[in-house]
C-alpha cells in the first residue's frame, strides 16, 4: 500500500463531574469523548535510474572477479546516492535544501557562482553533488525563477560554501542570464528539480514532508489541521542568531515537555554545532556505562544530557544545516510506505536488477524506494533555528 493511515488523538477525553462528600445523589455532567482523526500519509517514490553499455555487460559477465571489477562500484555508488538524496528528504522533503541571500554575480567560464547563506548551508548535502539539477524560485513568495527551469551544479566549493551553476542537464535547460538577474535581484530558494512543480503560491511538491515540514507545519498536513488541533501543532524556537547552548536546547525541550513529552529525545544538529555543544559540557551532562564516542555510521557521534523528560542524545549529522537542530522522540517517528531502497524490480523476482532498454544497446538499472516519514505527535518535537556556530 502506498498510502498509510494512522489513527491519532487530537483532544482528550472530558465531561468530568465534581462533588463534595456533603451532596447526596447528584447529577453527572455530560460525557464528552476524546476526538480522533486519521491521518493519511501518501508514500513517495524516488528513483535514480542508471545505464550499462552491453560492452561493460559483457566484461562483467565472464565471472565474480570481473562483475565486481566492473559492476561493484557502480552499484555501490547507485545505492549511496539514493541513501544520500532520501536522508536530505527525511529531513527537508517539502522545503528548501538551501536559500541564498540577494548577491552580485558574474558568469565566468560559462559557469555563475552561488554563495549559499551559512545558516542554509549544509556540507553533507552539497559534497559530491556535482551534476545535480537544481531550480530556484525567489524567497518570498516562491515566484519561479526561469519557469523552474533546471541548472547544473557543476563545481561545489566548500570552505567558501559557494557552489557554481551551469546550464541544466534535465528537463528544459534554464539560461544563466536569466538566474544571473534574478539572484541579483532578491534571495533564492533552491530545490531539486523534479522535487516541485507549479508558480507562486500554487507550489506542489512530488517527495516526502521531511522532518522540518511537520514540525513547522502551520495548516492541513496528512489530512489533519493543526491550525485546528494544537497537538498536531510542532515547536519552532529561534536561538536569536547566535550560538547553540545546553541551556537553549533544554528550554526548547521544556516546550514539548508542556505538550506531553515525557521520554527520550534525539537532537540532530550539525557538526559546527554538536562542537559548540560539546564545549558546553556542563552539570547536565550525562556519561554511564552504555555510552559509547561513536554511535551509528559515517562518523555520527553522540553526547548524552540528562533533562526535564529523560535522556537528550546529541547527534552530529552532516546533512543538518548549520543554522537548524531537531529534536524529537524516536518512539514517536517511523517510515512507512511500499518498499524499502533496492535495486530490485519491484515487478520482478527479488533477485532481478537489470532490464534491457529498448531501442539501445544497453542495460538499464534502477534504485528506487517508496516510502514517507511520519511522527505521531508534532507537539512533542522542536525545530531550532537561527543558530550561528562560533566556527
Amino acid at each position: 500500500m502506498k498510502n498509510y493511515e494512522q489513527p491519532l488523538i487530537v483532544s482528550l477525553e472530558q465531561g468530568f463531574t465534581y462533588s463534595l462528600d456533603s451532596n447526596a445523589a447528584y447529577d453527572l455532567n455530560e460525557s464528552i469523548g476524546m476526538n480522533m482523526v486519521s491521518a493519511v500519509v501518501p508514500g513517495a517514490d524516488i528513483v535514480l535510474d542508471s545505464t550499462v553499455g552491453y560492452n561493460q555487460a559483457a566484461k562483467a559477465s565472464h565471472s565474480a572477479t570481473a562483475f565486481k571489477s566492473v559492476m561493484a562500484t557502480k552499484l555501490e555508488g547507485m545505492i549511496k546516492s539514493a541513501n544520500k538524496r532520501l536522508e536530505i528528504a527525511l529531513l527537508y522533503g517539502n522545503d528548501k535544501i538551501a536559500s541564498a541571500s540577494l548577491q552580485t554575480v558574474t558568469i565566468a567560464n560559462s559557469m555563475l557562482p552561488l554563495v549559499i547563506d551559512s545558516k542554509e548551508w549544509a556540507t553533507g548535502i552539497f559534497a559530491g553533488m556535482e551534476g545535480t539539477n537544481v531550480v530556484f524560485a525567489k524567497s518570498s513568495d516562491l515566484t519561479a525563477v526561469d519557469s523552474l527551469r533546471s541548472f547544473k551544479i557543476a563545481k561545489v566549493d566548500v570552505e567558501a560554501k559557494t557552489i557554481y551553476l551551469a546550464v541544466g542537464t534535465a528537463g528544459t535547460p534554464g539560461t544563466l542570464t536569466t538566474l544571473q538577474t534574478a539572484i541579483q535581484a532578491f534571495a533564492c530558494n533552491m530545490y531539486f528539480y523534479g522535487a516541485v512543480s507549479g508558480s507562486a503560491g500554487t507550489f506542489a511538491f512530488s517527495e516526502m514532508a521531511g522532518l522540518k515540514k511537520i514540525i513547522t507545519n502551520t495548516g492541513s498536513l496528512f489530512g489533519v489541521d493543526s491550525s485546528v488541533y494544537n497537538l498536531w501543532k510542532g515547536n519552532t524556537i529561534s536561538a536569536g542568531s547566535a550560538v547553540l547552548t545546553m541551556d537553549k536546547v533544554v528550554q526548547a525541550i521544556g516546550k514539548a515537555v508542556q505538550k506531553g513529552l515525557d521520554e527520550d529525545v534525539v537532537c540532530l544538529v550539525n557538526p559546527s554545532t554538536w562542537a559548540d555543544l560539546a564545549s558546553n559540557l556542563a552539570a547536565l551532562r550525562k556519561f554511564d556505562g552504555s555510552y559509547s564516542r561513536k554511535k551509528g555510521t559515517n562518523g555520527v557521534e553522540e553526547l548524552e544530557y540528562a533533562s526535564q523528560n529523560g535522556t537528550v542524545k546529541i547527534v552530529a549529522y552532516n546533512l543538518v544545516k548549520e543554522g537548524d537542530c531537531f529534536i524529537f522522540p524516536p518512539s514517536k517517528a517511523m517510515r512507512i510506505g511500499a518498499r524499502e531502497l533496492s535495486l530490485n524490480d519491484p515487478t520482478r523476482g527479488q533477485d532481478e536488477i537489470f532490464f534491457h532498454i529498448p531501442g539501445k544497446a544497453g542495460i538499464g538499472i534502477r534504485a528506487y524506494t517508496n516510502q514517507a516519514l511520519f511522527i505521531e505527535a508534532p507537539c512533542q518535537c522542536v525545530y531550532i533555528n537561527n543558530i550561528v556556530n562560533s566556527l
